[in-house]
């Protein structure tokens, strides 16, 4: 071969190695030139939320890459604490790179619950006792994604409560206090109460919206046989005042899309208690509620439902008897109307409800309403309709919601089925409605019959 043709072979081979050893960098040149860098995060719309608070809930910084999937995650997080209205997280490009723009709007801060409620027993008889209630909620408390609660009621129940949420961020764990005083009269006995009590709960976020906890409470009881009940044959053990304290541990999931008027998902609480570490002079007793509610959208309706299912490993006497159809428990049964013919120490409960929103007016002017929720200047209010359904049982068998035993037997098991309708009127930008129901209950006669008795509840929120 040539001298002239080796050298032509060489000086290629050279070119193609050169080639092959630049390419690699070019197409690295040109991977760096399609990364976008976040250079300045604007916040817009934070009014209460202190900014070291809000950072923490968001997935990016500046001088990250741009990544649209943390965008999403940081609005997921701000969603989750259900303080903000609307979200809106974009990016816009300059020259240096991306500025990522959150726009915030907060929702009302102050949550107020104000009514009359009433019992139609006291003592044991067919008694009717009025009492009014009052209370606040100030979400998003000092700024830090703290809750403070308070309430008060007065007439025939009087008393005051405190309570307030905190949660340590950045870890998941948080810790909540409470304490109130309260009087009142019983609803199937001749006694008067004055309970004190205290409560402690700590506990930690796991996986998403669910928790667990641990909680312990002291209560402070005095009872007393009311005026003109002189001859009850009531035996107070020992003394009319004592101290017994409950352990409780437990595990909740909040699926719901909203706390106030939720349209979807659902929500599981289940909680162990005892009395064992102080039972003063009372039965020494375990008890198991677990609690399932389940939110179905139907087209603009929604359904609901809710299972409660209540257990104890023993007889935990007459003063822990349970009893349903007070405020806050169901709605179709007069108040207090489950749980008379016996000491109840099981049950279970089903209900369901069919909600279908039929008129929301245009935004109307409120007066003074912006003194109450600021920067709110009117509001819309929402007519809705409700079907109800609600059947229960309870038990004097600690294990007879699950055994079934004593089904059947008047003095071991006591039925209770009631149907109704009602309407309510919601202020879903203030969280506010007030709500009327009439429902038929069966109610048991003597002879072992039965008659379904109209029953009217009236009451403010959005119950489940």
């Amino acid at each position: 071969m040539r001298p002239t043709t080796l050298t032509l072979l060489t000086c290629l081979l050279c070119a193609c190695f050169t080639a092959a050893a630049q390419t690699p960098a070019a197409s690295a040149s040109t991977a760096d030139q399609n990364i976008i860098y976040i250079r300045g995060i604007e916040i817009y719309g934070n009014v209460t939320t202190r900014p070291e608070i809000l950072r923490r809930y968001l997935a990016f910084d500046t001088g990250e890459v741009l990544d649209t999937s943390k965008m999403r995650l940081t609005r997921a997080n701000l969603s989750a604490t259900q303080i903000y209205d609307k979200i809106d997280i974009f990016p816009r490009f300059r020259e240096d790179g991306a500025h990522v723009f959150i726009i915030l709007k907060e929702s009302v801060r102050l949550d107020i619950g104000y009514g009359i409620e009433y019992s139609i027993r006291r003592y044991g008889e067919d008694k009717l006792w009025y009492s009014v209630h009052v209370d606040a909620a100030v979400n998003n408390f000092r700024g830090r994604m703290e809750t403070f609660w308070f309430g008060a009621s007065a007439w025939e129940r009087r008393g005051f409560d405190l309570y307030w949420h905190k949660p340590f961020l950045p870890t998941p764990y948080y810790m909540t206090l409470s304490a109130g005083v309260s009087e009142y009269p019983d609803d199937a006995l001749p006694l008067d109460y004055m309970d004190a009590y205290g409560k402690l709960t700590a506990g930690r976020k796991v996986l998403a919206n669910s928790r667990v906890f641990a909680s312990a409470m002291p209560i402070y009881r005095y009872r007393n046989i009311a005026p003109g009940y002189p001859d009850t044959g009531i035996a107070f053990p020992e003394r009319h005042d004592f101290l017994e304290v409950f352990a409780m541990t437990g595990f909740a999931a909040d699926r719901r899309s909203a706390r106030f008027d939720p349209r979807s998902g659902w929500l599981l609480s289940m909680q162990l208690g005892t009395n064992i570490p102080h039972n003063g002079v009372n039965n020494r007793f375990f008890q198991s509620t677990d609690e399932f509610r389940c939110y179905l959208p139907l087209a603009n309706d929604l359904a609901v439902f809710r299972v409660l299912l209540t257990l104890r490993d023993t007889d935990a006497g007459e003063y822990h008897r349970l009893s349903y159809g007070s405020a806050g428990d169901i709605r179709g049964y007069a108040n207090k109307a489950l749980g008379w013919n016996f000491s109840a120490q099981s049950s279970i409960l089903a209900s369901v409800k069919y909600h279908k929103p039929l008129y929301t007016t245009p935004e109307l002017p409120v007066p003074l309403v912006n003194t109450l929720f600021n920067g709110v200047n009117g509001l819309a209010f929402r007519i809705d309709g409700t079907l109800i359904a609600d059947a229960a049982m309870l038990y004097r068998d600690p294990h007879g919601a699950l055994t079934q035993r004593g089904l059947g037997d008047s003095a071991m098991t006591q039925p209770g089925l009631a149907f109704g309708f009602g309407t309510r009127i919601a202020a879903p930008r203030v969280r506010q409605s007030g709500c009327i129901d009439l429902a038929f209950g069966r109610t048991e006669t003597e002879g072992g019959g039965y008659r379904w008795e109209p029953v009217l509840h009236l009451y403010l929120d959005l119950f489940y």
